[in-house]
């Protein structure tokens, strides 16, 4: 049977990661892979005693990368050493995952081999309030931006198929915004996911965490953003044109449809560098430019007919574009970006 293993990135643990190791051994005779992620010399007794729970190796970052740094390098790991393995299940180190819930999804991963799995907390009751409300806007984020609909997008405790684990090993990221690239990897890809749900547990109100609301929260939120970013550009490419081709023409329709023409050479060239890194087919880029002349037509029209109440065109072209910019992004998230990513997948 091929196997999963199991990886825990560590930083600073508590006694209690130990236990935990020592009861899942109890139970799960499975390969388990801990990654130091520069805890100090304070700490090297308590790795000690997790390398010596059977079939453990604890890898060692010399100094605290982050914990997506430390996922790669435990990843990097198994994939080298157990090229047969289905994928590795990734568990927190800090007490919030039980064993049975750990299991439970290595069996779900076992059963579902080419999906992600993640273990889903219940928000309901008992849970810290910062955790609460940074889930409850992530989650909206998420499905905003990349179209992705978890219910709990923070969870450390996820299944990884293999393909999805070799693509996680080019992250740039090394801290928690590693995993909300993982997802969108997941979504560029169009992995299937499955979400089970697990115990929701907080010790001593979470304190033990190494999570920085604001920081690290800021951090995630601007890898999603990227996305916007690039369409937040190409609009002021777009107004700044138009001003200017207006000034000189005073046509509506014409100053749109070559701002249009101009900003779309931007908005492309941030996608392929920045969003989707890869090269666009002909087909994609002809639908792209299809797109583009029909919210400038749709744009201009909504501007004359704005102009009849309002005489600013520089207004009212900005009123316009708001109105199709969320049209446009919506298009471009679930059908632009998603024929990209199929025809990627086809070469």
């Amino acid at each position: 049977m091929q196997p999963i293993l199991f990886l825990f990135p560590s930083y600073q643990p508590t006694v209690l990661f130990c236990e935990l190791l020592e009861r899942f051994r109890q139970i799960d005779p499975s390969p388990i892979v801990v990654v130091d992620d520069g805890s100090g010399p304070a700490y090297d007794e308590l790795f000690r005693r997790a390398a010596r729970v059977s079939d453990t190796v604890v890898l060692k970052n010399a100094v605290n990368l982050g914990k997506g740094a430390a996922l790669k390098h435990g990843i990097n790991h198994i994939l080298v050493n157990y090229p047969d393995c289905i994928g590795v299940v990734t568990a927190d180190a800090d007490g919030q995952h039980a064993v049975e819930d750990i299991l439970k999804v290595a069996n779900e991963l076992r059963s579902l081999p080419g999906e992600a799995i993640f273990g889903s907390r219940s928000f309901k009751r008992d849970v810290p309030f910062r955790s609460k409300i940074g889930n409850i806007i992530s989650r909206y984020v998420y499905r905003f931006l990349i179209g992705l609909n978890l219910s709990d997008t923070q969870t450390g405790l996820r299944g990884i198929p293999r393909r999805l684990g070799e693509l996680s090993l080019g992250i740039r990221a090394n801290r928690y915004e590693f995993e909300t690239e993982q997802l969108i990897i997941l979504t560029n890809e169009r992995i299937g996911f499955r979400e089970i749900p697990i115990q929701t547990i907080y010790i001593d109100d979470n304190r033990e965490s190494h999570f920085r609301p604001l920081y690290d929260s800021l951090k995630i939120y601007f890898v999603l953003l990227r996305y916007a970013l690039a369409s937040v550009a190409a609009a002021a490419t777009d107004l700044v044109t138009f001003w200017i081709i207006f000034g000189s023409t005073q046509q509506i329709l014409l100053s749109n449809m070559s701002a249009r023409m101009i900003s779309l050479w931007v908005q492309l060239a941030l996608l392929q560098s920045f969003v989707f890194r890869r090269k666009i087919s002909v087909r994609i880029f002809v639908e792209y430019i299809g797109l583009v002349l029909v919210s400038g037509l749709l744009s201009s029209a909504l501007q004359i007919q704005l102009l009849q109440l309002v005489n600013v065109p520089l207004l009212t072209k900005i009123v316009a574009d708001t109105l199709v910019f969320l049209f446009n992004f919506l298009f471009i998230r679930d059908f632009i970006f998603r024929r990209w990513n199929e025809a990627a997948t086809e070469d």
